[in-house]
């Protein structure tokens, strides 16, 4: 066989090897686009989290749970689809995948050719082969990578449903803050407009001097500062609007420029004491992100195996070739022998790491039952202030305040009394709201401690 004919094949074999994907483009106008439909776009079930979490809490909630904006499984199947951390999840979740296709694979097949002799007074060419016999059996660092890919595969179903379990947190905390807000903007706004008629009575006594500079000035001022306490109502409704638009994927002046919906937020099933929740391994392991922390344990847990299969012998096997007449036909035996000093600190790193992770899920652990406890608490005391103190307060405010508003038009009281029940008033007319907001956000902080099972949305589909 001559040079030209042994070499047209080896240049063949190693072009069918090569790699070209189609190059992609960032295009601008492509992406405002695409940020432009998602508002007619509503996600149905099948893009929720079904496929990519078989058996999961998060998979899918009950479609009567989710037709309509006035009802939780709306947002969630929004920020399933929309939220930026579940988007980047489902990517990374599709690459280990790829990964896992690659995983195992044997060392590529070494081919040599040999010419004993460039000046050409000798035919003789030898070609070589050399196969990885233990990747082939799926042993060593094959098959240690193999064990890593699957689990980066299952860590990163894990990483996908704890990033949806927190972009639909996200989601309703905004509604709770955007609706709080919103009325406490409507009541400011309702105070603010009756103070206003009143200063126009004030500036017109002011005029004719039937009322001193000072104390005009002084109901002006207590004016002032209800107008700040609005402001920063409003401010405080266009922060929670943009960040239900963030996770959800809308745009917060076109999409949500309407009233805020009202849904009300979810009460945490299960015990009202602390601790016995936990006590279940069901409720462990139904945890996102517990189910992280064990995820990410047994990653590097596979990942030490990997670095103790680095200390593995390569052994190689395959054909000689030797094209003269009459071909010579032998065998290879290909042996290599790591040094300890390749694979020893490897191997201890990922020790260190794998030790780490279980330290990771006992404080994980821990950080839950700790914020459970604190959630309690605080549902327990706001609820006590939404039911009794801070609804009385502001119920005797607003008394005092239109008492005070119709002494003054008649004149049986001083402008003084007035300006002090509007700035008493001021300070106080939203404790209800403030209450019952706290009330609603750490319940769900409660349910955040919990997990899905102690969401009525992923237990009953319903809500």
């Amino acid at each position: 066989m001559t040079r030209p004919t042994i070499v047209g094949p080896l240049a063949a074999l190693s072009a069918l090897a090569c790699a070209t994907p189609d190059p992609v483009f960032l295009d601008e106008g492509s992406a405002r686009a695409a940020l432009g439909a998602r508002a007619d776009a509503s996600p149905p079930l099948e893009l929720s989290l079904a496929t990519d979490l078989p058996g999961s809490r998060l998979a899918s909630p009950g479609p009567e749970a989710c037709a309509r904006p006035d009802q939780s499984g709306y947002w969630y199947l929004r920020a399933a689809a929309w939220a930026p951390e579940v988007r980047a999840a489902r990517r990374e979740l599709a690459a280990a995948r790829g990964e896992q296709q690659s995983a195992g694979a044997p060392a590529p097949v070494g081919i040599q050719v040999i010419d004993q002799d460039f000046s050409g007074d000798s035919d003789l060419v030898n070609a070589l082969a050399a196969f990885d016999l233990i990747g082939l059996l799926g042993l060593g660092p094959s098959g240690a990578d193999e064990a890593v890919a699957e689990a980066q595969v299952e860590a990163a179903r894990a990483a996908l449903e704890d990033a949806a379990w927190r972009a639909w947190l996200d989601a309703e905390r905004a509604l709770v803050q955007w609706q709080a807000a919103a009325i406490r903007t409507d009541r400011l706004a309702q105070i603010g407009q009756q103070a206003d008629r009143d200063l126009q009575r004030v500036q017109i006594l002011t005029r004719e001097g039937r009322i001193g500079r000072t104390h005009s000035e002084a109901a002006e001022g207590a004016a002032a500062e209800l107008t700040r306490r609005l402001s920063l109502a409003a401010d405080e409704a266009s922060r929670a609007r943009a960040g239900l638009a963030a996770v959800v994927g809308l745009d917060p002046q076109r999409d949500l420029a309407g009233a805020a919906p009202v849904i009300p937020a979810p009460e945490a099933l299960g015990p009202a004491e602390p601790g016995t929740w936990f006590d279940l391994d069901e409720h462990l392991e139904s945890h996102p992100s517990l189910r992280v922390a064990q995820r990410t344990f047994e990653l590097r847990e596979s990942q030490v195996r990997q670095a103790a299969a680095d200390a593995w012998p390569g052994v190689a096997l395959g054909p000689r070739l030797g094209f003269l007449d009459p071909t010579q036909i032998g065998g290879v035996l290909r042996i290599t022998v790591p040094f300890p000093s390749s694979w020893e600190g490897r191997l201890a790193a990922a020790i260190e790491r794998r030790d780490a992770a279980l330290a990771a899920y006992e404080d994980q652990l821990h950080l839950l039952q700790t914020a459970e406890i604190d959630a309690l608490t605080r549902v327990r005391q706001a609820d006590s202030r939404v039911e009794g103190a801070s609804a009385d307060v502001v119920k005797s405010l607003l008394g005092d305040w239109e008492a005070a508003r119709a002494a003054f038009r008649v004149q049986r009281t001083p402008l003084e009394q007035w300006t002090g029940a509007l700035r008493r008033l001021s300070m106080r007319a939203t404790w209800d709201i403030d209450d019952w907001e706290r009330s609603d956000l750490a319940a769900l902080d409660l349910v955040a401690s919990r997990g899905p099972m102690a969401a009525p949305l992923f237990m009953e589909g319903s809500r």
